[in-house]
């Protein structure tokens, strides 16, 4: 685990001044953390003469996380006699000649490590259960299957949070006397300007609430009560931004996908998702719909894909039943995708609904699991860097909305947690004697508009949202739109 070679990398790394790496202090966590876990490794054994060179990193680690410089960690080290022998060694590796690409491959080595740290931290679990499997030793298949998902699922919940921590990067950390701001700047643009944003698909979403759209990053979240939309509002945001044909990009060539948004639903089935998509996309009503099925020359995929074509858009629909999977295997299900398409191409992911979706852990109590869920959704956000959009329920005060500046975050079921780590809640109450109008208020909103109250205008026998008004003014001022703060009949 702990070779020779690694630790001559480490050291370059960490001495060499012609490394243009910054060198932050998680940089030195890392490094320790992978020291410190194949010590406790009893089968990687480090060889005597290796010994003496981890040891001396380990010092020059700890006296960096305590902002020494090199030359006076140097300084502080050689007086004594245990490190001296190493001199000559630590002064080749300050002036050595090293491309600059050698560098962030030494980086990746030490994210290789942390990777292998996590695949090990339940190795004796995962190898009982497949020694019972080999030997026959298992109680019986109900408890063999649970142990071996529950195993494979920390095991790749580790993986992935060894993912989340690899925080080498040059924006983890920003002096800002010291420090260069391009590297930050850089990341900033990446995330705000509206190229690199998701269409809602919706002009009212894009241009008067958000800015642009669904931002990398973030976790979004339509709550409301049965019947109020929250599913209708999130399948409309995916065919909408699907096939929005987007002047400002080059022609998509035949074939081309290069915008593919991922659809988890554990409340309808596969089929019931597709008809969703259909019906507003042609703006047809069920019976509409299966008359068309009915005729022998209608191919419901050749005109689908006929729309998507013109975008280099695809979705991707996949259905779990209610409580059957947890975030862990929602990152699973992007992987696979990432896999099939690249990472640049995920859109976002979207999932019907985050109540159906269970915890990698049990809680005594259900509103901290939701807590945890929502967390874990958030931190896929951040770890994709792709919009993560979810709808969830509201309470039973929603069932008795008379209009939209009624609504209040307080009426989310269960967890308060679940606005907590959201970056975007919308509320959502159909109107008790109408069946064509929603009433919804924007009622957190970290990067644009919230307090905005909309009166929606929806066909839920083509689930489709049709016109909205935009009712009361905004919290939070705008300076990058021109756009009226107060309209009636607003396309959305």
């Amino acid at each position: 685990m702990i070779t020779d070679s690694f630790l001559n990398s480490c050291f370059t790394l960490l001495l060499n001044k012609n490394s243009k790496i910054r060198k932050v202090k998680a940089l030195y966590r890392d490094i320790l953390d992978v020291l410190k876990f194949s010590e406790g490794q009893k089968s990687f054994d480090v060889p005597l003469e290796v010994q003496n060179k981890l040891e001396l990193l380990k010092q020059l680690c700890g006296m960096f996380l305590k902002d020494k410089i090199v030359e006076n960690a140097i300084d502080s080290i050689m007086i004594g006699e245990k490190f001296r022998q190493h001199i000559g060694f630590i002064d080749l590796k300050i002036n050595e000649d090293i491309k600059e690409h050698a560098f962030q491959d030494i980086i990746n080595q030490i994210r290789l490590r942390k990777k292998i740290n996590a695949l090990f931290q339940n190795y004796d679990e995962l190898s009982d259960v497949l020694d019972s499997i080999k030997e026959g030793s298992f109680d019986s298949i109900d408890n063999l299957v649970e142990d071996y998902e529950v195993t494979i699922k920390k095991l790749y919940s580790n993986l992935m949070e060894s993912n989340r921590s690899v925080t080498i990067e040059a924006s983890a950390s920003l002096d800002l006397v010291k420090d260069d701001y391009g590297h930050v700047v850089e990341m900033i643009k990446k995330k705000y300007e509206r190229q690199n944003t998701t269409s809602t698909g919706f002009p009212i979403f894009d241009n008067n609430i958000m800015l642009g759209g669904y931002e990398p990053s973030r976790l979004y979240v339509f709550g409301g009560g049965s019947g109020s939309g929250k599913s209708t509002i999130l399948n409309n945001t995916i065919y909408k931004s699907a096939i929005l044909i987007d002047p400002n990009k080059p022609i998509i060539k035949p074939d081309e996908i290069n915008k593919v948004y991922i659809y988890v639903t554990l409340e309808n089935t596969i089929e019931e998702a597709l008809i969703r998509t259909y019906q507003p996309m042609f703006n047809k009503t069920t019976p509409q719909m299966l008359r068309e099925l009915t005729k022998q020359d209608f191919d419901i995929k050749k005109k689908i894909v006929n729309k998507f074509n013109k975008t280099g858009s695809t979705v991707i629909m996949k259905y779990f039943p209610a409580m059957s999977i947890s975030v862990v295997d929602l990152m699973g299900v992007v992987d696979d995708a990432i896999n099939d398409y690249g990472k640049e191409a995920i859109a976002g992911l979207y999932v019907d609904y985050l109540d159906l979706l269970k915890a990698d852990t049990g809680y005594d109590m259900y509103r901290l699991e939701l807590g945890h869920i929502t967390l874990s959704l958030k931190t896929l956000a951040v770890q994709y860097n792709i919009p993560v959009v979810t709808a969830s329920q509201l309470g039973r005060a929603a069932y008795r909305i008379q209009e939209a500046n009624q609504l209040n975050v307080d009426q989310m079921s269960e967890s308060i947690k679940k606005v907590e780590h959201a970056d975007f809640v919308m509320l959502m109450a159909k109107d008790q004697t109408d069946d064509t109008r929603v009433y919804g208020k924007v009622g957190k909103n970290r990067s644009g508009k919230s307090g905005v109250s909309i009166n929606f205008q929806v066909a839920f026998d083509r689930f489709k949202f049709l016109n909205a008004n935009l009712l009361t003014n905004v919290q939070k001022a705008d300076s990058t739109q021109n756009a009226p703060l107060s309209f009636a009949g607003c396309e959305i």
